[in-house]
Formats: C-alpha cells, sequence, structure tokens
C-alpha cells in the first residue's frame, strides 16, 4: 500500500487523487488528534494521503456542499466551520451557544460562501432553525434561531420536524412527514439588506412504494446541480445496520418539468455514497468510471456495504469496491483472450459430448462463445426439469426469485453453475416474500395477497386460505401429502398461532398464547421448527420456546432452554434447524465471525460440538436445512447464500479448517468481508419433481 505523507498541507496532495471523486476520510482519526488524517479515494483506494492538520483537532466531517467540507467539534457541536480541500481556506462561525438538551439536526449550506445571501443552518430538535450569513465580514459573522413550528402545522397539521436538508439548483430542500408518506419542502430564503426571512413551502409528496419487508426505514434527499433525488434504504430489523438486515434500496429522481417522481431503474454512471454511520449524510458522483452502486457504512463507519442497484445484491468490503471491480475484470478479460481459441481446437463431436453434460448457464455460455459450439449446443427448454433432473445431485440449490428481471436462477453450490427460468406468469410484477422453503417447495407470500406453495421445479402454483400477515412459517411435509400441516406465528395485539392442514380443511385454525404475566411482548419468534408434533422457535436472544400441542389446539408451556453462551460479545444472528432426531443452532457474529454449533442434549441444555460428521448445514434467512451431505467433499461445512465477489463461487464455513472457502478450497478467508449476498428474496430448496 502506498502512503504518502504531507507534513505542510494536504492541499499539496489531494487535488492530484481525484478532482471527479469523492475522498473518503476516516473519521475516527478526525476525531483523534494522536493520530494522522487519512483520505482515499474510491478510484484509487491503495493510495492513501496522510497528513495532521491542526485546525481539524476532535472535529467531526457533517457534511460537504458546493465543495466545502462542514466541520463540528463532536460531541459538543459548539464550533462550527468550513473548509475548502482545493484551497484550504478556512471559515469560522462563531461560537454556538448551546442549552442543555438542543440537539443539532442536519446542516446545510444554502450557496457557495461569498455569494450573495449565502447561509448556512441547522436544524433543532425544537423546531428550530439556527443559521448564519457567510456574506458578511468576519467580525459580523452570527447566528439567529427562528422557530418553524407554526408553519409546519400549517402544511403538515402536526408539529413535523424537518430532516435530511440539501441544496439543488440554488435552493434548499427538506424532508418531513406528512401522514406515513415522506413530504418535500422547499425552504425559501428571501435575502433583503440585512433581513434574512426564511419560509417553507410545500413542493412535492414522495410516491409510496414497498421495499420488501422492512419494518425501518432511512431516507434522504440529495441534490446534484439541477438534479434532486431521493434515496431510501430499508432494513428488517429495527437495531442493527447490518448486512444480513438491509431489506431494499430504492432511488427517485424528480423530473422538474412535470414535477413527478420517476423511480430508477438503473444508476448507470451515477454512484451515491451514503453515511448512516455520521449524520445519515449522502454524496452523489455521476462520473464515476465504477457506477451503478449505492455505498453506504455500517453503525462503526469501518466496513462498507456496496449495493448493486441493477443487479440487487450487495458486497461487503473494508475498502471501496472499485478494487474488487477491477479484479474482476482483469479475470474476466483473461477468460475472453483464451477460450476462443482453445474451444476451436476441439473436434465437432466432441464439442457436442462435452455440450451435453452442461446445464444451465454454462450451457447458455458455450452456445455464444463462437459458430461451432452455436451449432454444437441447440437451444434447449428447460421447464419441467430437463437436463437439470439429471444434472441435480439433489443437494440443495440457492434459488433467487429476481423481481425486475423475471426469471428465477438456481445456483449449484459446489461448481456454481446457474441455470435460469422464467418467472411464472402468476408470481410476475408481484412484492414477493419467500417465508419457507422445504421438501421442494417454497412458501411464498404477495405484499398484501395470498399466501402460496410454489415448486420452482415442476412449476406447480397452491394457493392457500387467507390469513392475516404472519411473522414467521414452517410446513410439516410437501402440499402435496395427506399430512401436510402449515403453522404461522402472529403477535397482532397478542400472540396467536395459526394452523392449516391443507388437504383436510378449507381455512386455518387460530389459537391464542398465553404468555402469562404479559411476557409475550418481550418475545419474537423466528425459524419456527415442527419437531416430534410440537413446534420449537427462537425467540429474539437466542433461546428456545417450546410450544406444547394437544387436543385444545396449541399451548406456551415455557422457554425450553436460554440462549447458550457464546464467544460473540457484540452482534449475533442465531439460526435453529433439525438434524435427524436433533435441534441445532448456529450462531454468527455480525460479519461471520466467529462461527459455534451447538446441539440440544438430553439435559434440555444447548452444547457446542466441533464437527456436523456426515451433515452439511445451509443457512438461510427463513429457512435453515441440515441434511446428510450427498458428496463426501460437502460433509461438516456450513454453506452460505452468498458469493465471493471475485470468482462468484458460493462461500462455505468449514468445521474441519475453521475458515471460510469457495470450490477453490486452497484459498481461504476469515470473515464476509469480499462476499456478496442478494437482495432480492432467496432461498436453499430440495430439488423435488413432484
Amino acid at each position: 500500500m502506498k502512503q504518502n505523507h504531507i507534513c505542510a498541507s494536504i492541499c499539496d496532495r489531494l487535488p492530484t487523487l481525484s478532482a471527479n471523486h469523492p475522498w473518503f476520510v476516516d473519521h475516527e482519526k478526525f476525531e483523534d488528534d494522536t493520530k494522522d488524517h487519512v483520505f482515499y479515494t474510491t478510484m484509487d483506494p491503495l493510495t492513501q494521503s496522510r497528513c495532521r492538520i491542526p485546525s481539524f483537532l476532535g472535529r467531526r466531517i457533517r457534511g460537504c456542499f458546493y465543495g466545502w467540507v462542514i466541520l463540528s467539534n463532536h460531541p459538543h457541536n459548539e464550533m462550527w466551520s468550513l473548509w475548502n480541500p482545493v484551497t484550504c481556506k478556512i471559515i469560522r462561525l462563531p461560537r454556538l451557544i448551546s442549552k442543555v438538551g438542543d440537539i443539532f439536526e442536519p446542516c446545510c449550506l444554502s450557496s457557495p460562501p461569498g455569494n450573495h445571501g449565502s447561509i448556512f443552518m441547522l436544524t433543532t430538535k425544537k423546531h428550530t432553525i439556527v443559521f448564519c450569513r457567510l456574506d458578511c465580514n468576519r467580525n459580523k459573522l452570527k447566528w439567529v434561531e427562528m422557530s418553524y413550528l407554526k408553519q409546519m402545522r400549517s402544511i403538515v397539521d402536526r408539529d413535523g420536524f424537518l430532516r435530511s436538508l440539501t441544496c439543488c439548483n440554488g435552493k434548499v430542500y427538506a424532508l418531513t412527514m406528512e401522514g406515513s408518506n415522506f413530504l418535500v419542502l422547499l425552504i425559501d430564503i428571501v435575502v433583503k439588506g440585512r433581513e434574512t426571512v426564511i419560509s417553507l413551502l410545500r413542493y412535492s409528496k414522495i410516491p409510496s412504494h414497498f421495499l420488501n419487508d422492512c419494518m425501518t426505514h432511512i431516507a434522504v434527499l440529495k441534490g446534484c446541480c439541477t438534479e434532486l433525488f431521493y434515496v431510501e434504504l430499508g432494513f428488517r430489523e429495527v437495531c442493527h445496520v447490518t448486512n444480513e438486515t438491509v431489506g431494499g434500496v430504492c432511488v427517485f429522481k424528480l423530473d422538474m418539468m412535470n414535477m413527478r417522481w420517476e423511480e430508477m431503474d438503473d444508476l448507470k454512471d451515477a454512484s451515491f455514497f451514503f453515511d448512516p454511520a455520521h449524520g445519515y449524510s449522502v454524496y452523489y458522483n455521476s462520473s464515476s468510471q465504477l457506477g451503478g452502486y449505492v455505498h453506504f457504512l455500517d453503525k462503526s463507519g469501518k466496513v462498507i456495504y456496496s449495493y448493486d442497484y441493477k443487479n440487487r445484491t450487495i458486497t461487503l468490503s473494508s475498502m471501496p469496491t472499485s478494487i474488487t471491480m477491477s479484479r474482476i475484470q482483469k479475470v474476466e478479460a483473461r477468460f475472453e483472450e483464451n477460450t476462443e481459441s482453445r474451444l476451436l481446437n476441439i473436434p465437432f463431436d466432441v464439442l457436442k459430448t462435452i455440450i451435453e453434460f452442461c446445464v444451465g448457464v454454462e450451457y447458455l455460455n458455450f452456445r455464444v462463445a463462437c459458430k461451432q459450439c452455436h451449432l454444437a449446443a441447440p437451444n434447449v427448454k428447460w421447464s419441467k426439469g430437463g437436463r437439470l433432473q439429471t444434472y441435480s445431485l439433489n443437494s440443495p440449490w440457492l434459488m433467487v426469485l429476481h423481481k425486475d428481471r423475471g426469471v428465477i436462477s438456481f445456483t449449484d453450490p459446489v461448481f456454481g453453475d446457474k441455470y435460469f427460468i422464467k418467472t411464472p406468469r402468476e408470481l410476475v410484477n408481484g412484492d414477493l416474500e419467500i417465508h419457507c422453503c422445504m421438501y421442494g417447495w417454497a412458501l411464498i407470500k404477495r405484499h398484501l395477497g395470498s399466501l402460496m406453495f410454489f415448486n420452482p421445479f415442476t412449476g406447480d402454483i397452491r394457493e392457500l386460505p387467507y390469513t392475516p400477515y404472519l411473522d414467521t412459517y414452517c410446513f410439516s411435509a410437501p402440499p402435496t401429502s395427506s399430512d401436510c400441516m402449515v403453522v404461522g406465528f402472529t403477535r397482532h395485539l397478542v400472540w396467536h398461532v395459526y394452523v392449516h392442514f391443507v388437504g383436510r380443511e378449507t381455512s386455518w385454525r387460530r389459537f391464542r398464547l398465553n404468555f402469562g404475566g404479559g411476557g409475550g411482548d418481550l418475545h419474537s419468534f423466528h425459524f419456527a421448527t415442527i419437531y416430534r408434533q410440537n413446534l420449537y422457535a427462537l425467540y429474539n436472544n437466542g433461546g428456545l420456546d417450546f410450544i406444547e400441542t394437544d387436543n385444545e389446539g396449541y399451548t406456551w408451556r415455557k422457554i425450553l432452554a436460554e440462549g447458550p453462551k457464546s464467544s460473540c460479545r457484540d452482534v449475533k444472528q442465531n439460526f435453529l434447524m433439525k438434524r435427524d432426531q436433533q435441534l441445532l443452532l448456529v450462531i454468527l457474529g455480525e460479519f461471520g465471525e466467529p462461527v459455534e454449533v451447538f446441539k440440544l442434549n438430553d439435559s434440555i441444555e444447548w452444547e457446542k460440538i466441533e464437527s456436523l460428521g456426515r451433515h452439511v448445514i445451509y443457512i438461510g434467512g427463513t429457512t435453515c436445512l441440515c441434511i446428510e451431505a450427498k458428496i463426501a467433499a460437502m460433509a461438516n461445512k456450513i454453506y452460505f447464500p452468498r458469493v465471493h465477489s471475485e470468482n462468484k463461487k458460493i462461500v462455505f464455513y468449514s468445521l474441519e479448517t475453521r475458515r471460510y472457502h469457495t470450490s477453490n478450497v486452497e484459498e481461504s478467508f476469515g470473515d464476509f468481508m469480499g462476499t456478496t449476498h442478494h437482495i432480492d428474496p432467496h432461498v436453499w430448496i430440495e430439488p423435488s419433481w413432484s
């Protein structure tokens, strides 16, 4: 890694890094006066510039407008300044006297400093705007505070807050809530002599949209020149910004002529840099050679998640993804250079024989490789199994419902091969969620629609009677079996269990769970599992609940086992599954390290195990499988719905080596950094042709 040490001024180096690409700055080093400040760009992340600027010690970056960086002395936020990294000019604002409880929210610069009427503004939790005019002599700079509460009430009929301030085309905009939707307000600034009048005006309403099954949202406005964007991140869980909880990303662009928001299908050469770790600021770049991504930091500000907007996947990295992307491009280029000549030297009959063993995407790749391959590989329909039925080892495959592409993909965990089928007409144009998957059948639900079984290998779809939204599901047998029982939990008002016997009844049965003492409010069930005719489920801290069935229905009995002691000190993920006649629990650290496996022993306690023997585990977000490995090479491993960012192979964890690998077992890595996972609904599914 190259490092350029700068003693005098960072301005001597920064302009040579990149004039058109955002710079990443280590926030921790900005706030720590014992360390150098580190700057690097997405175009050349291995080249770092280091320096120590006394004016920045103890400061935190709060935003960037018109090329000016906004700094404050965190956590007091009393001293604010503006820094221009190109000219090294610093504008120090007067001390901001704050009262106990004052919390300064988003900030914005209305126009470049020095322009007539340029102001720097902050919003507070007291429904006020605090601003300072910048087109004055230094001695005349002062803070002014004004309340916007009355104006806000006249617009949205409630005590709403201003959030996500941004500038666009010389104007300032902000978000606020109107009902359950976001409303864009124009912050009109009129400067007459020494008087500054700020007014809030209704501007545009963000259209209703659906982001999978997200429980929380982070929404921001971002202006760039004459363009205004709305960016939203959705999370499936409340507590953390992690790779597993991200449920979706959407970007809308405002058509200024028609005043209509249009959802973007492809970012093309544009990228957004989202920083929820430091004030939810967002940066936009329209000249990136690696566009099409929404990059955002985790809660610690140390891990970057790169969302491929077109392919709906997320890649983890501790450095910008341009490193990974450039390496991928080089690998693919080398492959293309050498493939043509080798294939043309193979006799036609031999080539046809080789292609007969190909399936899915590898078959399609052969067809487009050259004219000879195209002749040797005729067009084949893959419906009803086709070659896949003879090709498959009956080992689970990773299935992904690509919502926007109208296809369903399957990935072989051993070789990484893929094949695609068209999404059935009944499932097209719907926001689908996969709630459970076993026996080759997926239990899926359309948003505000019906619950249904779907077998992607036969194309069979079976709708179930209406039921309200349930939190977690499981079923006991394939829907083709007379013993198929579907079970779901819901905690709407109070906890209930819903039960439906698919081949016997036309409606659901509902049973109330009596936790006693209001204990149900503390529960959040996950990974419901039918085991020995009873129900088991994980609750929020990894403990195991036991729900007994009898002639009267289902009764919550007790917490069967508390969560085991784990070496995971911070955020952890818990996964429950069956292995023959045992219950297993897998615990992961936030980024995949450490990995621990426990079994429920005869004493009803979690006992840590070091080996799975001949079994293999497939981890999923809604369903986990533990089966006997079909081939010896898969035994004693845990497969994840992730691929390596470079070789595109499925990632697994070996309990023998205690490391992560792909099909190239010689290469290993210690956590999920450099891996990619899908945002579209995905699950491990065992091939079933009946």
